[in-house]
């Protein structure tokens, strides 16, 4: 896993408006802290080498984003939408993400810490070296996913929709879940617990699992 190349020290601080100030709607060298953006649309936005802190951003969407070394701290995207966007060296940190989709994106080095991720779009995505630590992903969608070394540790996963996405080599033991709805063959080689492995007995074959 590589994480952001930044430097703190060289950043500037800025708004996430200065984004209008290049002809190809470009972001760099920026630190944005405490800022609202609403009812944003920007096609094809390049973000690097920035860190926004405590941004809020309301019913935006950004089509075809370019975001690489960038950190988001304890922001809030909700609902935002990021369609086939290219999102490489980034981490979100604590950040509010219900209901945010990045259906048909490329993601690469990316970490997802402590983030709320409820009823998110993560489908049609292709996810390399990805982490989602402590995060919880109720009702989230999953489905039709290209995955190479993707972690999930301690999450919420109750409720997610898992379908034609190998998830062989991929651990949900230290995640939790009592209901997922998840097609057979996406199964094969996920590493589950005890109950977990009762659960699919039950969902898949009718059969249970007595202690």
């Amino acid at each position: 896993m590589e994480h952001p190349k930044l430097d703190e020290n060289y950043l500037n601080l800025g708004s996430f408006f200065d984004i209008y100030n290049e002809e190809d709607f470009l972001l760099r060298n920026m630190k944005i802290q405490n800022e609202l953006i609403e009812t944003q649309i920007i096609q094809h936005p390049i973000v690097e080498q920035t860190i926004l802190d405590h941004v809020t951003f309301s019913d935006c969407e950004f089509e075809k984003a370019d975001i690489s070394d960038v950190i988001f701290k304890n922001c809030d995207l909700s609902n935002c939408r990021f369609p086939e966007s290219s999102i490489f060296q980034v981490e979100f940190q604590n950040c509010k993400m219900i209901g945010t989709s990045f259906e048909g994106s490329y993601c690469h080095n990316v970490v997802f810490n402590g983030c709320l991720m409820d009823l998110s779009n993560l489908d049609k995505m292709n996810l390399k070296v990805m982490q989602l630590n402590d995060c919880s992903l109720k009702d989230a969608s999953f489905s039709e996913n290209k995955l190479n070394k993707v972690s999930f540790k301690n999450c919420d996963l109750n409720e997610m929709t898992i379908w034609n996405t190998k998830l062989k080599g991929i651990d949900f033991s230290n995640s939790q879940f009592e209901t997922i709805e998840i097609d057979q063959d996406s199964t094969k080689g996920l590493k589950v617990n005890t109950e977990q492995a009762a659960y699919l007995a039950s969902y898949f074959l009718d059969i249970r699992v007595s202690y």
